[in-house]
């Protein structure tokens, strides 16, 4: 070659991007595993199971999935080779992610041609099962296998038993952020804020506000909100003269009645907002909310009793409302009040079925994204250091969205 050749070559390669330096990893050419999400009615719902379906798409990249609230019961399917991660995201803001490897090949003997390949699989940022096995270095035939995810749990399938991955006592949110797979969420805050639960973007405006005074929610010592994305809702008071459901009154304080649409299914409700405060500023803000059967307007819906009482019916067991300790009425001829409180969101935090005790616990419902929510908090108990998000649905249920956990020395 002559030397203007050779020097033309050298400074093509010298100018390359680096990706010509480096070859591009390499996926297999037949999947190993699939993937297939669905979006529940409860929430996330996936199986992986083995598969020798064709490869698709390239290695840079997860193969992504995203589910809206409309795409409930519509199953998806990735299917991943060796080299290859597939993500769902969920209409409520938590991810799965799946991603196969390639054993290491031994130095020498049988099947050294043919590694193993393995799986590993993330929640919500927190890596649940790790290095799972999908093919073994010698096998003769395929191995069937079967994981499923129902929620925040994940369920081995394989021997028709499906064993729960996580201990019954270690809720997802207890588990690390893997640093090394998503190093954004992972990352230190300087705020003393810690999200134990983040199910959608709401849950970083929450953070927000609270880093600015861990008070903002605090009905007593309010701030200006109206301008922010999540804030207190602006509803129209109810009719003058209104009156609590059933003879129903709150045993201790004053109350005011709202109408909006406190459960998200589009219908004006009646919500009824307890309002007490001693001297020593201890203080319960409990509501009862009376769900609509109308758009324009309230009008309380016929048939069975439609009114929840909020914290005292979110508890798992969902006690009468004759068990609620901060509601009384004279029909009762036999009143059995419970010692009542929601069980965290994560059931898996030391002292949690003692959280948000009726007695002590401010429900206040917040708005944003044209979506109703109420967060839960507490000037004293177990819950001091925590405050927690909720979607209300239809029928006096509840979804828990964020989690937010104020760290050992951030007072």
């Amino acid at each position: 070659m002559h030397v203007p050749a050779v020097l033309a070559a050298l400074s093509l390669a010298l100018a390359a991007p680096a990706a010509f330096a480096q070859p591009p990893p390499v996926c297999g050419a037949t999947a190993e595993v699939a993937l297939i999400c669905r979006q529940g009615e409860n929430g996330r719902k996936a199986s992986l199971v083995r598969t020798d379906l064709p490869a698709r798409g390239g290695c840079g990249q997860a193969l992504l999935e995203t589910f809206t609230a409309s795409d409930r019961d519509r199953p998806r399917s990735l299917a991943l080779a060796v080299g290859q991660s597939g993500e769902c995201r969920f209409a409520d803001g938590g991810s799965l992610r799946v991603q196969v490897q390639a054993g290491p090949p031994p130095p020498a003997g049988p099947c050294s041609g043919q590694p193993s390949a393995t799986f590993s699989l993330w929640l919500d940022d927190r890596r649940v099962a790790d290095a799972r096995e999908v093919r073994s270095r010698c096998e003769n035939a395929p191995t069937p296998w079967t994981y499923r995810v129902d929620g925040d749990a994940v369920y081995d399938c394989s021997n028709g038993d499906c064993g729960p991955l996580l201990a019954p006592d270690q809720a997802l949110a207890t588990l690390p952020v893997d640093a090394g797979e998503f190093p954004a969420a992972a990352a230190a805050v300087s705020n003393g804020l810690q999200r134990l639960l983040d199910r959608g973007p709401v849950c970083a405006e929450l953070e927000r506000q609270l880093a600015l005074s861990w008070d903002a929610l605090d009905p007593f010592r309010r701030g200006d909100d109206a301008g922010a994305p999540l804030h207190r809702v602006v509803a129209s008071e109810a009719p003058p003269g209104t009156a609590m459901p059933d003879a129903l009154e709150f045993v201790r304080g004053e109350w005011r009645a709202f109408d909006f649409d406190f459960d998200n299914d589009g219908l004006i409700d009646r919500v009824y907002l307890g309002d007490l405060r001693d001297e020593g500023e201890w203080y319960a803000s409990p509501l009862l909310a009376v769900a609509g059967a109308a758009a324009q307007g309230f009008r309380p819906r016929a048939g069975a009793a439609a009114a929840t009482a909020v914290p005292c019916q979110w508890d798992g067991a969902r006690p009468p409302l004759s068990h609620c300790d901060d509601l009384r009425s004279p029909a009762w001829s036999r009143r059995e009040p419970l010692r009542q409180a929601v069980p965290a969101p994560l059931p898996g935090i030391a002292g949690g079925d003692d959280f948000f005790q009726t007695r002590t616990t401010t429900a206040l419902p917040l708005r944003f994204d044209d979506t109703t929510y109420v967060a839960l908090w507490s000037a004293s108990g177990p819950a001091r250091d925590y405050v927690a998000l909720y979607r209300p649905r239809p029928g006096g249920r509840r979804e828990a969205v964020c989690l937010i956990q104020r760290k050992p020395g951030a007072r």
